[in-house]
């Protein structure tokens, strides 16, 4: 049986409602701390996967699927690179926080700056707060996008304490030049709200995802917060010879 968009945003919001969480702008650090207590209550499908597959430190490779391009997909890097990273994370995820501290700016400095690769993120949300989050970061727009994810990853350890979790992410809107007015708009929106519910029903159905972080690197699937030396492995080998 297939789940729809509007099954899938009720599970979020169920598992979501009883969620408690701090929020804090640090206008758009490449940094992030680990941590987060949603994420510790988030599906045990969830969260007990990417332990597993944290201890086990196992790579899936999976020939063939790479996850289609969207026009409203937020693109990190050249549009032009050989390497593409499409990324399946959680704001509530503490294994995604960790990548985006300890990984993320190695992988930007050394590829993604200079031509090589370029990144995709895409939410795969387990709880309400991590699924609202990610409908402000959309609002903000392109050039503000990953500011706002940087920051959310970046102080995850302390806005997951917050119990007024909306109250906290209307405080970073607004740090970030989002008005209350847009805000609730924002996140009355289907119109956003809609695009991430089907991102994410089409990862889980076609593409097997039902973890985070999960990266697809030019059609070779990883799943976990690896090391930067797991990653630099991979994306050389998708590179161009010479």
């Amino acid at each position: 049986m297939r789940a729809s968009a509007g099954i899938i945003l009720a599970a979020i919001i169920g598992i979501g409602g009883g969620a408690v969480g701090y929020w804090f702008f640090n206008g758009g650090s490449s940094n992030a701390q680990s941590a987060g207590t949603l994420a510790a209550n988030a599906t045990p499908a969830g969260t007990t996967a990417v332990a597993t597959q944290q201890t086990a430190a196992a790579t899936q490779v999976a020939q063939g699927l790479m996850p289609e391009l969207k026009p409203d997909d937020m693109v990190l890097g050249s549009p032009d690179a050989k390497v593409t990273i499409v990324e399946y994370a959680s704001l509530t995820c503490p294994h995604c926080a960790r990548f985006h501290k300890d990984t993320l700016p190695q992988i930007k400095k050394e590829f993604i700056d200079t031509g090589k690769v370029k990144l995709v993120y895409r939410d795969f949300p387990f709880d309400e707060a991590s699924f609202r989050a990610a409908m402000v970061a959309r609002c903000a727009g392109k050039e503000k996008f990953y500011g706002f994810i940087d920051a959310l990853f970046s102080t995850q350890d302390s806005w997951t304490r917050e119990a007024d979790w909306k109250a906290a992410l209307a405080r970073i809107a607004k740090l970030g030049g989002m008005s209350q007015e847009t805000f609730d708009k924002c996140l009355a929106d289907k119109s956003v709200e809609e695009p991430i519910l089907a991102k994410r029903l089409e990862a889980s159905q076609k593409l097997g995802v039902d973890s985070t972080p999960t990266f697809f690197i030019n059609g070779e699937k990883v799943g976990g917060a690896y090391p930067f030396d797991h990653f630099a492995t991979v994306i050389k080998r998708k590179l161009p010879a010479g």
